[in-house]
């Protein structure tokens, strides 16, 4: 009998060690974040989530992307973390314009800010209402940005289309300028608010934010879910003195479905553990709590994340 119960302790040992191993080993080994243009708020986010990751060991890094690339990219396995929004994910989950087929593999392990549609016109114009667009000069993002693409369907959700309007298209850049220039009567961002350039503008044109009514968002919450209703309050803006509805969609991480339970469930509880950094990275991230982490419209958590929040009873 002494025999093996001195056989058995070093296979209880071994048992220990390898259980302990394979704790410490439940993390992924690369993590390649995807996020926008260099320089970008995405970008800038991007690197200190991955300064975190690296905390522990993990090969993390930063790279350049854009919302809707950013989901195909993580689908097909090119990377790990796509920084998008919740709009872009209902179009392709439907395999709608900018996607070529359809996405049924994209999920997420966190939500952060919500970015806002905003839709601004020279108060001096006397453009009320989306309707009042019809024929004017306008400016919007190039085709495939998902700011242009949900613009579109607000057109759409107004019996409108690109067509009824003297349409432009260019970068953020070229549509500030055009706007500071007096060349267009329109331009429309999908962010933060209230917005550094928007601002900007508005001290030198005083600006009127436009409406999307009731029945346009019904409409439209139809056919993209990942867009949720809001409000841009009154004296965000100079010369904006009234609250101004309008539509919202959620910045959220995605991974590819594929991705191992595990290694989801750390990286959301590495994340959400390190809260107070993450809340530090943007000002519009301050208020943001466990909850609001875990709430992405339209968009299925990833299991291994479900799980977490589940634990820490954010999630039910």
């Amino acid at each position: 009998m002494r025999k093996k119960f001195l056989f058995g302790i070093p296979c209880l040992v071994l048992l220990a060690t390898m259980a302990f191993a394979a704790s410490v080993q439940a993390k992924p080994k690369q993590v390649t974040i995807f996020t926008s243009l260099a320089g970008s708020t995405w970008y800038a986010i991007g690197a200190g989530m991955a300064k975190i990751f690296a905390s522990y060991d993990v090969n993390a890094n930063a790279e350049l992307g854009a919302a809707v690339s950013n989901i195909v990219n993580v689908v097909n396995g090119k990377g790990e973390i796509g920084f998008t929004l919740t709009a872009a994910v209902s179009l392709a989950q439907n395999g709608v314009p900018p996607f070529r087929e359809k996405i049924t593999n994209v999920t997420s392990i966190l939500g952060l800010a919500p970015s806002y549609l905003q839709i601004a016109t020279p108060k001096a114009d006397n453009i009320m209402t989306i309707r009042d667009l019809a024929g004017k000069k306008f400016v919007t993002q190039p085709k495939g940005a998902i700011t242009a693409e949900v613009f579109s369907r607000v057109l759409k959700a107004y019996g409108m289309g690109d067509n009824d309007l003297n349409l432009s298209r260019g970068s953020l850049d070229v549509q500030i300028d055009q706007m500071k220039d007096r060349h267009t009567g329109g331009m429309v961002s999908l962010g933060s608010f209230p917005a550094g350039f928007f601002t900007e503008l508005a001290n030198n044109v005083p600006l009127r934010m436009l409406p999307v009514s009731d029945e346009a968002y019904k409409k439209l919450a139809a056919e993209v879910p990942g867009l949720a209703r809001a409000v841009i309050p009154a004296n965000t803006y100079n010369g904006q003195d009234v609250d101004v509805p309008t539509v919202l969609s959620k910045l959220s991480l995605v991974v590819s479905a594929d991705m191992p339970e595990e290694d989801a469930y750390w990286l959301t509880k590495t994340l959400v553990t390190h809260g107070d950094e993450i809340r530090a990275l943007h000002s519009s991230y301050k208020e943001l709590t466990n909850e609001d982490f875990a709430t992405i419209p339209g968009v299925p958590l990833h299991p291994g994340a479900a799980r977490y929040y589940r634990e820490i009873g954010a999630l039910k």
